[in-house]
């Protein structure tokens, strides 16, 4: 039975692996909590059992977000166990801390005390540390019996192809499903001898990885070169792939790769996947409790700027402007009108300059303020946008910058934002040019997407608003 599921090559979604690894996680941090803190809780408060179970429902969740941007809910068991007992301990270690804040909020004589603490931690973190043996174990021994493999390919058929195969055959627990070789331009000349696997040609390659439903592409090059390598990559944009390329890459597209440590395979990361748990369900959650309040609370204020805006100029209170957002979708975005009625008609689809005419007088105090991107509240609510992201293009500016950067459509790959990494390092686009700085922190913000970095955006917009240090 076991060789018949194994010959099939049982594949699964990664969500799967990452809840799977949270609830291994919940229910030993239970165990501790029940062992240590429980009898605690009994003993010197009157809290009920239902009381004691949200307590410890905060505490897990504050530790299932700690352990997102650490990457620790991971579904490719690629990274080291050392790495990760390093990062649980540290995390433990927070958690018990916040065991003695929640001490210090209970009104009364301290309830834990340094012991008890200690014990604590230490419970945690030896349950967590079982929990993540056992479940890394198991997954490692389904990879090995062909459960959940991802199939990949290499690009390059030379000595690195040859060494990174090698490193793949032999570390079989990593999960990759080695079907081929691709045909480089760059490969030494083929003598027709050899007894491996070639499945196309790079030119090919989007097709290749559609055909063959691959999950992994690694690039393996003779030499790494700038304009051969791009092109490579560039094959691949719009596939749901990972792309992972054999080191010194980082000199060739500085800013968009993420170095991973793998287990006999040195490879930097291109494009990691984004559809992790805080992107897809924390980060919405986040944006509704922010927006639908901030709706509410701004409703006056939005008010007096419609009015103000009717009084000073002739035209619509709101602009609509058709963006791109998430996988190419276009939807309309909503503004309030700086500029006079009509402007575009003038000049056609330009930048708008510091001094540029076109702008109102009340105009110039909303984009000094930010404050003319109050109404895209609404298209966070309706799921178009994000709180945080880069900020959506118009079609015609997409067009026009795919061409001159292969790898813009990553842009695409999350929801758009209100505001950004690249807003508050950058002021308002004036010319292509700007554009350009500006791509360097989308990516930098895409490659590091966490709670933290969200985080920071979130308090810097707030200065730039306050300080009115828009344009």
């Amino acid at each position: 039975m076991l060789e018949t599921l194994q010959r099939l090559r049982i594949r699964y979604p990664r969500w799967i692996i990452a809840w799977g690894i949270y609830f291994s996680d919940a229910l030993f941090s239970a165990v501790a909590f029940v062992w240590v803190m429980v009898p605690i809780f009994l003993e010197h408060t009157g809290l009920a059992y239902l009381d004691l179970f949200f307590i410890f429902a905060v505490m897990q969740t504050v530790l299932g977000v700690i352990f997102l941007p650490m990457n620790l809910y991971r579904s490719e068991p690629t990274v080291s166990r050392f790495y990760e007992i390093q990062q649980m301990v540290r995390t433990t270690f927070i958690i018990a801390l916040l065991a003695v804040f929640i001490d210090a909020l209970i009104p009364g004589s301290w309830l834990f005390s340094a012991q008890d603490i200690l014990r604590y931690w230490l419970a945690l973190s030896f349950g967590l540390l079982i929990s993540r043996w056992i479940f890394r174990t198991l997954q490692k021994y389904l990879l090995t019996k062909g459960f959940g493999l991802r199939k990949t390919i290499i690009v390059g058929i030379n000595d690195r192809g040859f060494q990174v195969a090698n490193d793949i055959v032999t570390h079989d627990h990593q999960g990759f499903d080695l079907l081929g070789f691709v045909h480089s331009d760059d490969d030494p000349k083929l003598n027709g001898d050899e007894n491996y696997n070639i499945i196309g040609h790079e030119q090919d390659l989007k097709q290749i990885i559609l055909d063959n439903q691959v999950s992994e592409v690694i690039v393996a090059p003779v030499k790494l070169e700038h304009t051969h390598v791009t092109r490579i990559i560039t094959q691949a944009n719009g596939s749901p792939v990972s792309i992972k390329i054999v080191p010194d890459l980082h000199e060739v597209i500085s800013g968009l790769a993420r170095t991973e440590q793998i287990y006999g395979v040195p490879l930097i990361k291109v494009n990691p996947n984004l559809d992790t748990v805080y992107n897809t369900i924390i980060k919405r959650f986040i944006d509704l409790i922010l927006a639908i309040p901030l709706l509410v609370v701004t409703s006056p204020l939005l008010l007096i700027i419609a009015t103000s805006i009717k009084l000073n100029s002739r035209g619509p209170v709101l602009y609509k402007q058709d963006r791109v957002g998430k996988n190419h979708k276009h939807f309309f975005i909503y503004k309030f009108r700086t500029m006079v009625e009509n402007a575009e008609q003038m000049t056609g689809p330009v930048w708008a300059t510091e001094e540029d005419p076109r702008i109102t007088r009340v105009g110039r105090i909303l984009r000094r303020f930010r404050l003319d991107e109050l109404p895209q509240l609404l298209m966070v609510i309706q799921g178009h946008m994000s709180m945080i992201g880069p900020r959506p293009e118009r079609p015609y500016f997409v067009d026009k910058l795919a061409q001159e950067y292969p790898f813009y459509y990553r842009r695409h790959k999350i929801r758009p934002g209100i505001t950004g990494w690249a807003q508050i390092k950058h002021p308002y686009d004036q010319d292509i040019e700007d554009v350009r700085k500006k791509l360097k922190y989308d990516f930098y913000y895409i490659e590091n997407l966490s709670f933290p970095l969200d985080f920071k955006i979130m308090l810097s917009t707030v200065w730039v608003m306050l300080s009115g240090k828009g344009r």
